[in-house]
């Protein structure tokens, strides 16, 4: 992120989309929980993110900020949006 903002002079003002990965489970090391490899159910789940993330993209480009917040931030369906 310091090489983006960087790139942007310093601007921090820009749209971001964040993709959560949890907490680590009971003690573990939060930075051995983020470098591990994914589990079978997390590929999957991935697979999806990606997916969801890439429409948030889509709707940002073509439809705004506020709207492609609205569809991350919501379980609507796309067409429900407006």
């Amino acid at each position: 992120m310091r090489n983006i903002i960087d790139r942007f002079k310093g601007n921090h003002d820009f749209p971001r989309l964040r993709i959560g990965i949890g907490r680590p489970p009971g003690k573990m090391d939060a930075v051995n929980f983020v470098l591990r490899p994914f589990n079978k159910q997390e590929r999957e789940e991935l697979d999806f993110t990606f997916q969801h993330g890439l429409e948030a993209v889509r709707i940002l480009l073509l439809g705004g900020f506020n709207k492609s917040a609205t569809f991350v931030n919501s379980a609507k369906p796309l067409e429900q949006l407006g």
